[in-house]
């Protein structure tokens, strides 16, 4: 069963926390969906309006609010707000590391199982469009790229171009993570 897979390999992971002062902190579901045909994991294409990341891919997920409890807890809320998924639908697994990302923010992403079908209800005011992608077409080596190009971070820049889009930054190197976690994924790294 997926979600066991998943959880088990999580379990053997002890995620990365990042220290220090300065940091907002941020939270993201990483949705998995075990279809027939398939494990599949839900991506969010962001508002073209909106101030930062707008147009980008994402997993649902945000800004950690004073009413939320935890990371988790924000995580959980964006993805309501953002796509419709209620948090007594989810199934949370665990998490992976945290990554710094730009404008100081330091995210938190969870992994959690959901329904193989879900009616997903779009808030135009934050997303623009849902899809869930495969994983078999994740792991597919032509859908990924690693750039010469290093952030000025340091890291090198991922890209899986999957359903049209170009998935990069944060959300590709959490799904790097998971991939490699989860699915023996490996990446040559420059």
């Amino acid at each position: 069963m997926l979600a066991d897979r998943i959880a088990n390999a999580l379990k053997s992971h002890s995620p990365r926390t990042i220290s220090g002062v300065g940091y907002k902190p941020a939270a993201v579901l990483i949705p998995i969906q075990e279809k027939k045909d398939g494990d599949y994991l839900v991506l969010t294409q962001r508002a073209d309006h909106l101030n930062h990341h707008s147009g980008q891919i994402a997993f649902p997920g945000g800004r950690v609010d004073d009413s939320d409890a935890d990371e988790m807890d924000a995580a959980l809320r964006e993805s309501h707000e953002e796509i419709g998924i209620h948090p007594r639908d989810v199934r949370v697994l665990g998490r992976l590391d945290q990554i710094d990302a730009a404008y100081g923010y330091r995210v938190t992403p969870f992994v959690g199982v959901i329904p193989a079908q879900y009616d997903f209800r779009l808030n135009p005011a934050e997303t623009a469009a849902v899809c869930s992608v495969p994983i078999a077409a994740l792991l597919e080596p032509a859908n990924f790229v690693v750039n010469d190009y290093l952030s000025p971070r340091g890291q090198p820049s991922y890209h899986f171009y999957v359903n049209g889009w170009d998935v990069w930054g944060v959300t590709a190197r959490i799904l790097v993570q998971f991939l490699e976690l989860v699915y023996d994924f490996k990446v040559k790294r420059p």
